[in-house]
């Protein structure tokens, strides 16, 4: 609920911090004396235009401020600057316009001559509308929603697909070439070492053999070599340890010595026989390190580097194949959900044509009790070719209040006071997701007995939320749960607004000025009678 309205130096108002209270609040006084500037306010808050004509005179600045409870934020701003530096804020924090007017609008309707920012915005009548659908239209609504939103994902998804399919080819057809490059090379870790220590023998090939050849020959292969010598040594030691035991030790490390000169000098032959130092591998060590060199530029500089790349682009490859699968899948999606839309939004538009019978049957009625006998209200469905998250039906209010006249959409034809009756009329029959509902000029020529009729309706309504209501009419003011007087007066000579919440005697004191225009003992009398059949029409 709306619980401060503060105004300061807007319009007449200097300063004012009204509290409200909850249900239905009448705002009264005497013409001229601003109380439909209370629904100015109410409408900037809501994201009204902004004008630098309501900043009181010889200021320069206005200041509209609404407290909130039990809502999304706690307090809603708006303020005005002759230099038309405005600004909106929720909770003190700066926002725009439109998102104060989007937070703000979700609490609060105004409905009069002033504006009516219910119908202002998008959607508010199809919503009125589908307050009154069937339980299973509802559930098939919000079916209708959910599918709507994952449509709209899915093509989101499709179309950042579609705009990267190109560069996607590209990237699959150049990490394929990489792959096959590499794959071709049959690459084994560390070979390009192995290589470099090959091509490194190859090239003192000679030197090599030369040197092994002569190791060979002093070891073993000629006459006097050293594994004949070293033989001959352990010939003559083993005699003379036979005499003198000491030497076996010595025998036993010559032995181990003779062994490892032979064993030494068998493993040098060998080499020597499985020595290759053809040419022509040569050329195919220097090719193979070329090769290997040339994908190390590319891809790395070591090949382990060379095969993680190769890992990688494996891994991007089958990525960007699962992009098409994912496309693919993903038209399906959308057809299927299409299907469904279709199916729902069909049978959505059955359910509304139901609900806007039902809906013409209740508020017409409702309409003469207000005191627009010859009224008529209709609601007007077509359809549109595409699907809209709520459905393909475009639904407009039709209104006429005069006979004769054609019916026409509700906002362009009706009066202040006319719009303000309809308002309560579909709220009474809809009910309304908006917490307070303000009116003005809801009284605008009528009296008598529609006036309390307007009265007790507007008290039905406020029992579901709070009510604010600027009326001339006593008939209306007597069902409000309370009541403020709305005066002017000058000050220092200027004209200020003044608002003042009435107690029990002063309410029927503003009752009886509202009846006869002064307060007498039959004024009060009838003010005091009014009061009581108030109370006793709303059975309360």
């Amino acid at each position: 609920m709306l619980r401060t309205l503060e105004l300061r130096d807007f319009a007449i108002v200097d300063a004012l911090e009204l509290e409200l209270s909850p249900g239905f609040n009448a705002l009264t006084g005497e013409t001229g004396a601003g109380k439909s500037i209370l629904i100015d306010a109410l409408t900037l808050l809501c994201g009204g235009r902004a004008d630098s004509g309501l900043i009181r005179a010889e200021r320069e600045a206005a200041l509209v401020q609404g407290q909130f409870e039990d809502a999304g934020f706690a307090s809603a701003a708006r303020r005005l600057a002759r230099s038309g530096r405005h600004s909106a804020r929720l909770d003190g924090e700066i926002v725009t316009v439109a998102e104060l007017a989007e937070r703000s609008s979700e609490l609060v309707a105004v409905f009069g001559q002033h504006g009516a920012t219910e119908l202002g915005r998008p959607g508010d009548q199809r919503a009125q509308l589908d307050r009154l659908l069937d339980p299973a239209a509802r559930e098939e609504l919000q079916r209708y929603r959910q599918h709507h939103r994952r449509l709209q994902e899915v093509g989101r998804r499709l179309d950042e697909l579609g705009e990267a399919s190109r560069d996607r080819a590209r990237r699959v057809d150049m990490r394929s070439f990489q792959i096959k490059e590499i794959d071709d090379a049959a690459l084994t870790p560390g070979e390009d070492a192995r290589l470099v220590a090959e091509a490194e023998a190859l090239r003192h090939a000679e030197k090599i053999r030369l040197g092994a050849g002569r190791a060979f020959e002093e070891l073993s292969g000629a006459e006097g070599s050293a594994s004949e010598r070293a033989a001959a040594a352990l010939h003559e030691l083993q005699g003379a340890a036979r005499h003198q035991p000491g030497l076996a030790a010595l025998v036993g490390d010559l032995e181990q010595a003779v062994a490892g000169l032979q064993a030494v000098a068998g493993e040098v032959e060998g080499f020597l026989s499985d020595f290759d130092a053809d040419p022509a591998r040569v050329d195919a060590v220097q090719a193979r390190l070329a090769r290997l060199e040339a994908l190390r530029r590319k891809y790395g500089a070591t090949l382990d580097e060379v095969l993680a790349f190769r890992a990688a682009a494996a891994a991007e490859l089958e990525r960007l194949a699962g992009a098409e699968e994912d496309s693919r899948a993903l038209e399906a999606e959308a057809a299927a959900l299409q299907q469904e839309l279709l199916a729902l939004a069909t049978a959505l538009s059955e359910a509304r044509q139901r609900a806007a019978e039902t809906l013409e049957r209740a508020v017409v009625p409702l309409l003469a009790e207000l005191g627009m006998e010859s009224a008529r209200f209709e609601v007007e469905l077509s359809t549109r070719a595409e699907l809209g998250p709520h459905g393909r039906d475009a639904i407009r209010f039709l209104f006429v209040a005069h006979p004769g006249e054609p019916l026409a959409p509700l906002a362009s034809v009706a009066s202040g006071g006319e719009l303000s009756r309809l308002m309560l009329a579909l709220h009474l029959v809809t009910g309304s997701d908006v917490p307070v509902l303000a009116f003005d000029e809801i009284d605008a020529g009528i009296g008598g007995g529609t006036a309390r009729a307007v009265g007790a309706l507007l008290r039905r309504l406020s029992r579901g939320h709070q009510v604010l209501v600027v009326t001339h009419l006593p008939q209306v003011a007597a069902f409000a749960d309370a009541q403020y007087s709305v005066t002017k007066e000058t000050l220092d000579d200027r004209t200020v607004t003044r608002v003042t919440p009435l107690a029990d005697g002063a309410r029927r004191e503003e009752l009886a000025r509202m009846l006869s225009g002064r307060v007498t003992p039959t004024s009060l009398q009838h003010a005091s009678e009014l009061l009581e059949q108030a109370t006793a029409a709303a059975g309360e």
